[in-house]
């Protein structure tokens, strides 16, 4: 068989037959990577000689499908389970695990003052008692109580405010 014959059948064998392959491999896998995969298919057809001897193209065609859809599943779980090169052995697959702190100056800045932000953060984020405020900033626990509640209910009025 020339490389026109060839060119010729595996066109055949793509009109006829992509539609039932693209099916496949959208069970097989993710739908959005069903076209990747039978282009993939038709790559490897278009790489293998005699194809004059295949009896049932879409039998053969189909495993094809199934054998691309497994290679790229066995690559994508070897590559989620490749360490990265930090010293805690950390996976790919548990970088984007986690999310980072919020940070309330950075989130919530300039919407209250800068002593109601910090007291804020103290009480809501690492949950101080107001005893152990109070203490840091010299003042009683219930000025800080109310300076907490202050800030809170002001935060709350400019973010709905912000809203609307």
């Amino acid at each position: 068989m020339d490389v026109n014959q060839k060119r010729m059948l595996v066109e055949q064998w793509y009109r006829q037959y992509s539609k039932l392959l693209f099916h496949a491999a959208c069970l097989l896998d993710i739908p959005d990577a069903a076209e990747e995969i039978v282009q993939e298919t038709f790559r490897i057809v278009m790489e293998t000689d005699n194809l004059e001897q295949v009896e049932y193209p879409k039998t053969w065609l189909r495993k094809i499908v199934y054998n691309v859809v497994r290679n790229r599943q066995r690559s994508q779980e070897r590559f989620a389970s490749v360490p990265i090169d930090d010293d805690e052995g950390t996976s790919v697959e548990k970088l984007g695990s986690h999310e980072d702190e919020t940070d309330v100056e950075l989130e919530y800045g300039g919407i209250v003052s800068a002593e109601d932000l910090h007291l804020l953060r103290l009480s809501s984020v690492e949950q101080h008692t107001y005893s152990e405020i109070a203490e840091e900033l010299g003042i009683s626990t219930e000025a800080c109580r109310k300076r907490v509640d202050r800030a809170k209910k002001e935060l709350r009025r400019k973010l709905e405010k912000g809203k609307s």
